[in-house]
């Protein structure tokens, strides 16, 4: 009944989100919808997986509305679920800033039910046409008992395009549970851009190894 609730009031604003005041015509904005895949494995044996990852949201306008997610982390004792949206705050030639809030719900043996309010960060940077950066960061600030505070730098990375439609890059991850030092994930990346959506290739070190995970985005705009 949490997530159906949930996910009611998520449809509930983003209606009134896209909504025109009354007796007043607006032209017609594009919605852009998002659908965002990964998988990860580790490459030392035995190979287990190590995050599955969904996500579901729109842009209208400047609104994120709604964002749907799912992740966990290769167990089944670990899931999250989470709900949001947010706001581009800035959108120009150089920089785009995007900023939500989500609720997560963490649910399964390990997760004791905790909760958790979420602030996600986004920002891109284009320096030149083909040379671009990207940072995504976001905290965990528990809303119940058994939440722990958690900061994640998502990535930091800097591509560069070659001959479409390829482009190469790097970067770095880390993450923070409360009391431990932050872990350092840097990584490599590749994407294939086609009409059936991008395809973007980690090769990660962790703390456990390295990994590989398959990054997967459609976009479809439509109006």
């Amino acid at each position: 009944m949490k997530y159906a609730g949930l996910l009611c009031l998520g449809c509930a604003v983003a209606g009134f989100a896209q909504g025109t005041p009354p007796g007043e015509d607006a032209p017609a904005e594009p919605t852009k919808t998002f659908f965002l895949a990964r998988s990860g494995e580790g490459l030392q044996t035995p190979h287990i997986q190590i995050i599955h990852y969904l996500e579901f949201f729109q842009e209208r306008k400047k609104w994120i509305v709604p964002d749907i997610g799912y992740v966990d982390f290769g167990h089944g004792n670990y899931r999250e679920f989470y709900i949001g949206g947010g706001r581009t705050l800035i959108d120009n030639r150089r920089a785009t800033w995007e900023q939500e809030l989500l609720y997560v719900q963490a649910t399964g043996p390990a997760a004791h039910g905790a909760a958790y309010l979420q602030p996600w960060s986004l920002v891109r940077l284009r320096f030149t046409p083909k040379l671009t950066s990207e940072a995504s960061f976001f905290a965990y600030f528990p809303v119940n008992d058994p939440g722990r505070f958690h900061q994640v730098l998502e990535r930091a990375k800097l591509e560069y395009a070659l001959k479409k439609p390829w482009k190469v890059g790097a970067g770095y991850a880390e993450s923070k549970p409360v009391g431990q030092r932050w872990g350092n994930k840097p990584f490599l990346t590749t994407t294939l851009s086609t009409k059936e959506g991008a395809f973007e290739f980690w090769l990660q070190k962790i703390p456990a190894g390295a990994q590989i995970e398959i990054r997967y985005v459609l976009v479809h705009t439509s109006r």
